[in-house]
């Protein structure tokens, strides 16, 4: 047997997602896990989306560790709950600690639902997990949720770290790095100043938005060009709150002469312009996603999104017209929404030259605005809480209804954005790809495009020829000379 750890960090299986699918590395693990190296602790990491269950419980008994910590999401987690209930029966001397999103939107629910989890931890964990390890008596230790003569009690709100230049980032010791993809996840800020009904991150990362400095987020990606990286992908919610500081940024890129690529997954249309695009696609940002959430002004005010369809389009406008790669999301089943709204949301999702979309099926989930909202409505039954599980968003029918459609309305147009989604991308690889040059005078009118490619989208044709496609971009890739 090996001596033993000190904590065995798991990241839950998500693998059943066929949306997306690819493992990616768990970056708030990466987080903990590098405050534990600096603090001196031993530790092993086991995500189960890379590794087995059999594989997890072979290491608990090699390792033997004082503790195990998992990140958990409300997605799925009744299959956490039953992989910590199995290795409690096995480990019971084991200490059993839980946090992320799901702990902190549920809290106490959550240990009362699952009797294997000795801690939770809510809110930000980097120091919580530090004092736990050290032995810190848990009724002393901020943001934690412990047991307690039969009961769940739970100690005062920790406060979120105010400066993350002070938080080392990830350098992902114990990970195994070649099983994941070569793009290398940075996270750049925590918290959410908004208030969107569907969204949990205030109370998960706080109302208050905090950025790491350009100066630190530069070090964290000359750190991973030296070892070899040349994309990345910034997962940040709100990556762009501080124009000033993604300027600076893609300034201290352009001057470092690092030649990468940078894709921004959160974006809100509001925080961008055209000068700030123009800085990051001259920095090497290739890809942005926009939360566009709905085409209708009324759907956006009733969302509390504080924004504009005139606002999102303007910034679609100039990331498509500048060369960008961009993808929109956007909800179907929000309170209030009738047919014309999502017809609204459709038209705007083919309007421009984006690369993808896609239609994200409104859940209510447990700790959001809209969950109370639904349990008012008489949509989801208060009395027991309903967690998703596999593809709950981007399913081919609906769980609910909402105040104005039914279930089955909403799945009827839940189709249609499949069908959408795939003759979006199916459009730009037209006008991107390989028809881009040889037919760019057919395919010019928009009228002659959207139709081709709302033909090409049917469910039984679009698998054939997206396979013919990737079949001649194969070849062509093949017969292009190498320089």
């Amino acid at each position: 047997m090996n001596d033993p750890i000190d904590i065995l960090l798991v990241y839950p299986d998500f693998r059943s997602s066929n949306v997306f699918s690819n493992p990616g590395l768990p970056v708030g693990l990466g987080f903990i896990a590098r405050s534990l190296k600096t603090a001196g602790f031993e530790y092993e990491v086991v995500d189960l989306n890379i590794d087995t269950k059999e594989y997890l419980m072979r290491r608990i008994s090699e390792t033997n560790p004082r503790f195990l910590g998992i990140s958990m999401l409300s997605y799925r987690c009744k299959e956490s709950y039953e992989l910590l209930n199995t290795v409690k029966y096995h480990r019971p001397q084991m200490k059993v600690i839980a946090g992320g999103p799901h702990i902190t939107a549920n809290r106490e629910i959550a240990l009362m639902e699952c009797p294997a989890i000795d801690l939770g931890v809510f809110g930000e964990g980097d120091i919580s997990i530090l004092e736990i390890v050290q032995g810190q008596p848990v009724d002393s230790i901020k943001g934690l949720l412990h047991r307690e003569a039969g009961t769940v009690r739970f100690s005062e709100q920790r406060e979120f770290i105010p400066n993350l230049d002070a938080v080392p980032f990830p350098t992902y010791d114990g990970f195994k790095l070649t099983k994941y993809s070569k793009t290398m996840p940075l996270h750049s800020s925590r918290g959410c100043p908004y208030h969107c009904i569907f969204c949990g991150a205030p109370k998960i990362l706080g109302k208050k938005w905090r950025g790491r400095s350009a100066k630190n987020m530069i070090e964290e990606v000359k750190y991973w060009y030296g070892k070899g990286y040349r994309n990345f992908y910034f997962s940040d919610s709100n990556f762009a709150v501080d124009k000033a500081r993604v300027a600076s940024f893609c300034e201290g890129i352009v001057k470092s002469e690092l030649h990468a690529c940078f894709v921004a997954d959160g974006l809100r249309a509001d925080h961008v312009d055209r000068k700030l695009l123009d800085k990051m696609r001259h920095a090497g940002f290739t890809d942005l996603t926009f939360g566009v959430e709905s085409g209708s002004n009324r759907i956006l005010q009733n969302l509390r999104k504080d924004e504009t369809r005139e606002d999102i389009e303007t910034a679609i406008a100039a990331a498509t017209d500048l060369g960008f790669n961009v993808s929109l999301f956007f909800l179907i089943g929000s309170p209030g929404e009738n047919e014309t709204d999502i017809r609204q949301s459709f038209e705007l999702a083919t309007k421009y030259d984006v690369a993808r979309v896609y239609f994200f099926n409104l859940t209510p989930l447990p700790g959001t605005q809209v969950y109370d909202w639904a349990i008012e409505h008489g949509i989801v039954d208060g009395s027991e809480r309903r967690y998703p599980e596999e593809n709950f968003g981007f399913s081919k029918r609906a769980l609910f209804g909402t105040d104005v459609l039914t279930k089955d309305q909403i799945s009827h147009h839940i189709r249609i954005a499949r069908r959408v989604e795939r003759q979006v991308r199916f459009k730009y690889a037209l006008t991107k790809g390989l028809a881009a040059t040889k037919m760019k005078g057919f395919f010019s009118r928009k009228s002659t495009l959207d139709s081709i490619s709302w033909f090409a989208s049917n469910s039984i044709i679009a698998p054939v020829v997206m396979g013919l496609w990737n079949l001649a971009a194969l070849i062509k890739k093949k017969r292009t000379p190498h320089i």
